[in-house]
């Protein structure tokens, strides 16, 4: 059986088939390619998904160490606080000691001021009595010399002395 391919083009049902044959391999050489495209292209983003998915792991690590290392610091920020609670107590007790020590300061220069006015009071005095033990005593002379005594006429200012 012979095929007359002159006859045969010409019938409208070949023509039809031999472009629609044409046509889906057109398709096919097209699907292939946009295939290949599509694939290259997730190809391409699993591979920036692995890259972004590595640089957020390392990210997460860095994390996870600032966390850490913020605990520390915080732990750190806890015992400076504890610390600076029992300095300022230390410092309201040693102010209260100062004041205290302060006021018996005062009230010891108080009591020197009025001992130092004493002293100067009791020395006047005791100036006074000497110049009134002298001036008895050279009153006393002549009379001592009328009258003897066992000691001298030093025992009068002896006595003004002590007193």
């Amino acid at each position: 059986m012979a095929v007359d391919l002159k006859a045969e083009v010409t019938r409208p049902l070949a023509l039809i088939l031999a472009a629609l044959a044409a046509l889906g391999w057109v398709l096919f050489g097209l699907a292939s390619w946009s295939s290949a495209s599509v694939q290259k292209a997730q190809r391409l983003q699993i591979l920036e998904l692995a890259e972004k998915s590595d640089k957020l792991s390392g990210d997460l690590n860095r994390q996870v160490e600032a966390a850490g290392q913020l605990a520390d610091l915080q732990a750190k920020v806890g015992a400076t606080r504890e610390e600076l609670t029992r300095v300022s107590q230390t410092r309201n007790d040693v102010q209260a000691d100062l004041l205290a020590a302060q006021r018996n300061l005062s009230g010891a220069r108080r009591e020197l001021s009025e001992a130092d006015r004493n002293l100067q009071t009791q020395s006047q005095k005791l100036a006074d009595l000497q110049s009134a033990a002298e001036t008895t005593g050279a009153s006393a002379e002549p009379a001592a010399a009328a009258k003897p005594s066992r000691r001298g006429g030093r025992r009068s200012y002896r006595r003004g002395r002590r007193r």
